[in-house]
């Protein structure tokens, strides 16, 4: 059926008219939070006063927000009598009504601030070595500026796998490229160099072979071929040279050659510090990549929290400004065994 324009407007019309009505029905005013909740620690502690207390708010304050509340909704909610506060029937009611959903609301916000609170706290494994020699001295920059991050250090001398240690947010990685199941950032080379106490620098006009001679050689224990692999990058193949004591842990390593035990091979980030002091030298010029880097991995298959963001930014950063890359020789030319044997976990070759 077609019904005149006249018919049709009409129904419009009051179409309209009834959506606006509906509309405006549901925008009814609401109590405020702060209503809600004078009234509801009023109506369990049945005190002004201990509401009040509760709340961190005067006495006078509570009952402002509970007489808007009961104007609002046109009832008393309290029976005020000398002897203290009595709920109302209209009182119990609405008490029974709001109580579930302030609560509801209790646990949604509490739920989600522990979530935020999360994304503010960062848990990295680092390597002992680069943990205490770059990445300590270098982190009051970082916590001055992100004051709300909590980090927790866990050191690691082997890839972390995120998979079964899904407490580790991150890791600083050593080797050729990211470990599998994870993505990364080039921080820097590793170029290790030679180390001793300047009593013990060789005199000057000696060729490397002869120089290097002169000299104990400390051992990393981690990685056996380290000074074969140097002396060959370095065009001191077939050197002879005294073997001294061997050592685990880099730091060890580090200390040995400044207590003039002999001659130590170690990143030169790790010792920048002691050579432009003076308590180290180095008496070789050459400067050798070893083919290994240090990197800062992070799950794949999981999407990065707020203080990674911000930690990862200001560590690629430092990373930039510290510029340890530039070495003049090639790489060096690791043994057969050494590489095979050790491929899956590198940072187990020579890191403490």
């Amino acid at each position: 059926m077609v019904f005149p324009r006249s018919v049709q407007t009409m129904f419009t019309d009051a179409s309209r008219s009834f959506r606006e009505e509906l509309f405006v029905s549901m925008r009814r005013p609401l109590p405020s939070m702060m209503s809600l909740q004078a009234f509801e620690a009023s109506a369990r502690h049945l005190s002004f006063a201990e509401a009040a207390r509760e709340m961190s708010l005067t006495q006078g304050a509570i009952s402002r927000q509970v007489r808007i509340l009961e104007d609002m909704l046109g009832r008393e909610l309290f029976e005020r009598t000398r002897s203290g506060l009595l709920l109302t029937v209209a009182g119990e009611e609405f008490l029974l009504g709001i109580r579930p959903g302030l609560e509801r609301l209790e646990t949604a916000t509490t739920r989600v601030s522990s979530r935020r609170d999360v994304n503010r706290r960062l848990h990295l494994a680092t390597l002992p070595g680069f943990g205490a020699r770059w990445l300590v001295p270098r982190l009051a920059t970082f916590t001055n500026a992100h004051p709300d991050i909590d980090i927790a250090f866990f050191t690691a001398t082997e890839p972390i796998d995120f998979e079964k240690n899904p407490l580790h947010d991150a890791a600083i990685h050593f080797g050729t490229a990211p470990q599998v199941g994870a993505q990364g950032d080039w921080l820097m080379d590793e170029e290790p160099i030679p180390v001793c106490h300047p009593s013990l620098r060789h005199p000057e006009g000696l060729s490397p072979v002869e120089a290097i001679g002169r000299y104990q050689l400390l051992q990393p224990l981690r990685r056996a071929s380290g000074w074969a692999d140097w002396m060959l990058a370095a065009g001191m193949a077939g050197a002879r040279a005294r073997q001294g004591l061997a050592f685990e842990q880099l730091h060890l390593l580090i200390e040995a050659a400044r207590a003039g035990l002999g001659l130590a091979l170690v990143p030169r980030f790790m010792v920048e510090t002691e050579i432009a002091g003076g308590a180290l030298v180095s008496p070789f010029d050459e400067r050798i990549n070893s083919g290994w880097c240090y990197w800062l991995v992070y799950p794949s298959k999981r999407k990065p929290g707020d203080a990674l963001k911000l930690f990862r930014r200001w560590l690629l950063e430092e990373s930039r400004r510290a510029d340890h890359r530039g070495p003049i020789r090639p790489r060096m030319a690791h043994s057969r065994s050494h590489v095979s044997a050790q491929a899956s976990s590198p940072e187990i070759l020579h890191r403490s």
